[in-house]
């Protein structure tokens, strides 16, 4: 078998015909997914949102101080009242969500589900070979996803789903450096929640190796000034509005710590949180497993989760899972990077790939 190295960075290797298995991959070829397998996301789709329903969405308050409604009103407190972005929607089709209500809500999450799946499979692509074995793969999110939201949740708030849309596909776009699209996205995606303001560090972290370029310091500016300019613009309309700006949890984690060992319920939340998905993320970095992805920027990217948990300390409050909603794509992409260490797991990153051609 014959090899051509060619420094196009887009072209991994030349290969004699018939000589390599690519077990379903070829090169150019378009990530897309089977009917079958949206057939299947679809499913998986309704069942975690009924569940979801039952559990959560049909005891909720729609006039509570943060409900759709009450943000839909403007003149709710802040920072409820920056979450905008369904609320408006919503607000358009009034007529609909008069009568429908939660039903429509509950659409809304199938939909929002079902695409957190398929760009998590696109995102995935970007990490690992044998596309048709990622199709299995990609609904392993809903795992976490069950066990913050279902099974150890015990309050709503509307936005959730789409936020963890809303920052997959922002990770999606900064692993395939499609600038424009990424910060089209940013703005949406903080007019849901500000907390997709992290995929700023995500942004960094991808680019460790370019920190000081001209591109990426130009591009931080803007998403910097989208994310200050939007909050102090929403602080300027609502200055009226009762609350702060953030939430500030600071004082009730640190009592949460104190209690923490006496308090069941909150043990039993930090250590289910993810599903337990975070052990692995841990292991993966004690071990040293990491060194072994070939491409750090992809694992670094997911570093995100590190300023995360700082900043969450002072404004979020560590024991309420559902929070977590913008780590939920990265630890679990971290996960499967600490099983792609294993041949077992089928995971082998394209990068690797590279290295054995060469």
């Amino acid at each position: 078998m014959t090899f051509k190295y060619s420094m196009n960075p887009s072209q991994y290797y030349d290969y004699t015909p018939g000589s390599v298995d690519f077990s379903g991959y070829e090169r150019g070829e378009a990530s897309k997914i089977p009917y079958g397998f949206l057939a299947l996301y679809f499913i998986l789709s309704i069942v975690i949102c009924y569940l979801y329903h039952k559990k959560i969405v049909s005891q909720a308050d729609w006039n509570a101080p943060n409900s759709l409604n009450a943000v839909a009103s403007f003149q709710t407190a802040k920072p409820y009242q920056f979450r905008l972005l369904m609320p408006v929607i919503f607000d358009f089709f009034r007529p609909l969500h008069a009568v429908y209500g939660k039903y429509l809500y509950n659409a809304w999450n199938v939909a929002a589900v079902l695409l957190i799946q398929v760009v998590y499979y696109k995102l995935l692509c970007g990490y690992f070979k044998n596309r048709r074995y990622l199709l299995w793969i990609a609904p392993v999110i809903l795992y976490p996803v069950l066990f913050n939201y279902i099974i150890l949740n015990q309050s709503f708030q509307y936005y959730d789903f789409t936020a963890i849309l809303f920052f997959t596909i922002g990770l999606y776009y900064i692993l395939n450096q499609k600038t424009t699209a990424f910060i089209i996205f940013f703005v949406i995606a903080i007019i849901n929640k500000e907390t997709a303001g992290y995929l700023i560090f995500a942004y960094l972290l991808f680019n460790y190796r370019n920190l000081f370029t001209k591109k990426v310091i130009v591009n931080t500016f803007i998403l910097g000034v989208i994310f200050i300019g939007y909050k102090l613009l929403l602080n300027y309309i609502f200055r009226n509005n009762p609350g702060d700006s953030f939430e500030v949890g600071y004082y009730e984690n640190i009592r949460i710590v104190q209690e923490l060992f006496s308090n069941r319920i909150l043990l039993k939340n930090l250590a289910l949180n993810f599903g337990g998905l975070y052990i692995f993320v841990i292991l993966l970095f004690v071990t040293g497993l990491w060194l072994k992805y070939p491409d750090k920027r992809k694992v670094y990217m997911n570093l995100a989760i590190v300023p995360y948990y700082l900043f969450g300390i002072y404004i979020t409050y560590i024991t309420e899972v559902r929070v977590y909603t913008e780590l939920i794509p990265m630890i679990t992409t971290l996960f499967l990077i600490f099983l792609s260490s294993f041949k077992f797991s089928g995971l082998e990153p394209w990068a690797a790939v590279k290295q054995k051609q060469v």
